[in-house]
């Protein structure tokens, strides 16, 4: 059979050390796994090696403080999900050492990361006195950051500790060559560590020989790579994740060549990233699949003597091996697609591209709402996170049964893929003449293609499946009484409408029924309710170049919204629409056929006007008509939103631990 991926999969030797093909797992990690044990935890082992066993060439195990008793950081703040392990402890070594031993028999090359979350160094003297090296300055706790915390670099650190941290980078190589890593990745991006802030002239204060002149500001990082080489010889390879340019006032792409070319005898790859680092991890807003490619290129085609990477949104896998074909990448680094697809580079080695289960970028991989218990979660692959438990969860098939699903969308495709996987025989019902359910409203929203692409992925899997779907028919528990050995519940979830005077006005309507008749909607918008939902139908509108009005009444737009390498950029999408506007702190009190009244947090009325009145104040379980289906089979469960209504995030883990069960 031919290689369906033949330059994406063809191997890559670099020095001594050979790449199985030319994908990369960068460095990332199943953020909220990892417990208080100091050392990998079998969440952490299983995650990093199903990388491996998946077919990742070069896994970078992500940033972990390796010094006991770092300061815990709220978990608002993005550096709160790394792990702290006690890798100087003889006892906890062994579990590192064994990890990395598991991934090599996988031919997979593994990397460590000098990353420092703290900004604590461990430099050892000659003498073997260690110093602990605090170049960090008092960090506002208050912050509430979106992305690591970036920092100006003054003279408050010396010139003589900027040198022995120089040297601590060297040391802690030499260290990490000990357990057996073959690589060391350094992070010199978005100004989030020390090299990246002291090469940058925006963050990059300093007065001495370190700081001002290009040549002064290259000075540590040279020093830094210098030590590092030194200690890697030619039984470790280098990498730094490099930004190929900065912000304006920042060092341009130019610049950045200069400080490459001069770092070419100590790197071995150079893993670009963008200028900034929530941008780094795109969502759905950023229409390019792959935006930092171009980028890329240029310093590829700059033809210095080390390899090139890329992150940042690869995923489809024809246009990673088109990449590398053109010439513009020698490897592709990838974080999510590993996380959302465990059997992703088994996939393409079978030639199953199909079955890749489309990463919504919806970046909960990071994190929740800022609100929110921070846990481990994939929108789509239910068993993220649950690595530790999920052999507990799966009940053994006694028979094949004859099952029933209520409902079309997407808890009720996943339940019957699974169950369908499983040996049942599975008949789908669903009221509509297609199936998507609640997420068909994606097939008109330019700025959801991720999530349109989900939909169709489901309804393709159902289609490959023998599971058969009734379409235009709204079951009632009579027409399944009897001829199921189980009957599942998942018609999902209502709109919930206010009790506002008008609201069953000809101009009001609720927000998927809105988007999916855009038609009828006036020049004069108002949404009721400012939440994720209610901002995107909002910024939909307004695209449109209408005029655009939310009402919230919290403080804050999209108050719910993953919080870590999300929020940010949704904003600035909403900003960058001049027809979109809202008002914070207000209740809408009333509509007519022609505006809104709302009252502010002072207690006065507003009127706005609106042609059209979209609401999005939440959903409501359709319990009662879930529960109507009990006794129609032997077995009765519910699934998704008809008992609790959330995410894809929670529909997909319940119709998982739902399949399992039967």
């Amino acid at each position: 059979m031919a290689q369906p991926y033949p330059h994406l999969l063809s191997p890559l030797q670099c020095g001594k050390f050979i790449f199985k093909n030319r994908m990369q797992s960068s460095n990332s990690l199943p953020h909220f796994s990892q417990g208080p044990e100091k050392y990998p935890a079998d969440p952490t082992i299983a995650h990093f090696l199903g990388r491996a066993k998946s077919g990742a060439a070069f896994v970078t195990l992500a940033g972990f403080e390796d010094s006991v008793n770092a300061p815990q950081f709220p978990d608002t703040l993005d550096m709160s999900h790394f792990p702290e392990f006690d890798l100087r402890n003889a006892l906890c070594q062994n579990y590192m050492v064994e990890l990395i031993e598991a991934m090599h028999y996988e031919g997979t090359l593994v990397s460590g990361s000098l990353f420092s979350a703290t900004k604590t160094f461990r430099y050892e003297n000659e003498k073997g006195e260690v110093e602990i090296i605090d170049a960090n300055p008092p960090i506002d706790m208050t912050l509430g950051a979106t992305s690591m915390i970036i920092q100006q670099t003054g003279d408050e650190v010396s010139a003589e500790d900027l040198v022995k941290i120089a040297k601590s980078y060297g040391q802690k190589t030499a260290f990490y060559k000990r357990l057996g890593f073959d690589a060391v990745t350094l992070h010199m991006s978005y100004r989030a560590q020390l090299p990246g802030q002291l090469l940058s002239p925006l963050s990059n204060k300093r007065t001495d020989e370190f700081g001002g002149s290009f040549e002064n500001r290259c000075r540590f990082p040279l020093m830094m790579l210098e030590e590092v080489k030194k200690a890697a010889g030619n039984d470790m390879l280098v990498e730094i994740q490099f930004s190929a340019e900065e912000p304006e006032g920042g060092y341009s792409v130019e610049e950045g060549l200069e400080f490459l070319k001069l770092a070419q005898p100590y790197v071995d790859i150079v893993q670009v990233r963008s200028a900034e680092g929530d941008p780094n991890h795109p969502i759905p807003f950023e229409l390019k699949h792959t935006p930092f490619l171009e980028l890329a290129a240029r310093i590829k085609a700059a033809g210095l003597d080390f390899l090139v990477s890329n992150v940042g949104g690869f995923f489809y896998p024809e246009e990673a091996d088109q990449a590398i074909a053109e010439g513009k990448l020698d490897l592709v680094a990838m974080a999510r697609a590993w996380i959302s697809n465990p059997d992703y580079g088994k996939f393409l080695y079978e030639d199953r591209a199909e079955d890749i289960v489309p990463c919504l970028r919806c970046n909960k991989c990071h994190g929740r709402g800022k609100h929110d218990i921070m846990t481990t979660v994939c929108s789509v692959n239910p068993k993220f996170g649950f690595e530790a438990v999920d052999r507990y969860l799966a009940y053994p098939v006694d028979k094949v049964k004859d099952i029933a699903v209520i409902g079309g969308g997407p808890g009720g495709m996943r339940t019957a893929i699974y169950l369908a996987d499983r040996g049942h025989k599975v008949t789908i019902y669903e009221a509509e003449g297609e199936l998507g359910g609640a997420i068909r409203h994606s097939d008109y929203i330019p700025f959801k293609w991720t999530l349109k692409d989900y939909k169709d992925f489901l309804i393709h899997q159902v289609s490959k499946r023998d599971i058969k779907v009734v379409l235009n028919t709204r079951v009632t528990p009579d027409m399944v009484a009897g001829r199921y050995d189980a009957v599942i519940a998942a018609v999902g979830a209502q709109p919930v409408v206010p009790n506002i005077p008008g609201v069953d006005g000809a101009n009001v309507t609720v927000a998927t029924d809105a988007i999916m008749n855009a038609g009828k909607i006036g020049d004069q918008v108002v949404v009721i309710g400012g939440g994720e939902v209610g901002v995107e139908t909002g910024m939909y509108f307004a695209q449109m170049g209408k005029e655009v009005t939310v009402i919230e009444m919290r403080d804050e737009l999209a108050a719910d919204t993953t919080f870590m390498h999300y929020r940010s950029m949704f904003q600035a999408a909403w900003e960058a629409i001049p027809t979109f506007h809202y008002v914070l702190n207000a209740t809408a009190k009333a509509i007519t056929p022609d505006h809104v009244t709302y009252t502010d947090k002072d207690g006065v009325d507003h009127d706005l006007p609106a042609q059209s009145v979209i609401l999005s104040v939440g959903m409501r379980a359709k319990k009662d008509e879930a529960l109507s289906f009990y006794g129609a089979g032997d077995h009765f469960y519910m699934v998704g939103d008809c008992y609790k209504p959330g995410t894809i995030q929670t529909t997909n883990r319940s119709a998982y631990v739902t399949a399992m069960k039967i």
